[in-house]
């Protein structure tokens, strides 16, 4: 009878060893995980531009520019109405210039 008890004793104490053990290995697990986290976010913060030195309430503004080109046969051109751009450069409050094309299509009479 001594002899269960005993050896039920010391399972429980190995038992209570191995959870804590597990605990720290999770607590490792999730450190290292965040770390790792934390160094990629960096990393793609430095190769999209954005600087750390922006607040949470402020981000960054970026702009990219896309041309196309079409090319069409002559045959296949549909009339196109007549349009007029205009446009306008202005520099904004950050010293950043900005182009405002305003695109107005006139009817064909």
């Amino acid at each position: 009878m001594w002899t269960f008890l005993t050896q039920l004793l010391i399972v429980l104490v190995l038992l209570g060893f191995f959870l804590v053990s597990c605990q720290n290995v999770m607590h490792i697990v999730k450190g290292s995980l965040q770390f790792v986290l934390r160094h990629l976010h960096r990393e793609l913060d430095k190769e999209l531009g954005e600087s750390e030195g922006l607040g949470d309430d402020e981000e960054a503004v970026s702009t990219r520019v896309v041309r196309r080109r079409v090319i069409v046969k002559g045959n296949e051109i549909q009339p196109i109405p007549g349009e007029q751009v205009t446009e306008e450069q202005f520099t904004d409050e950050q010293g950043n210039i900005v182009t405002k094309k305003d695109h107005t299509s006139t009817p064909n009479h």
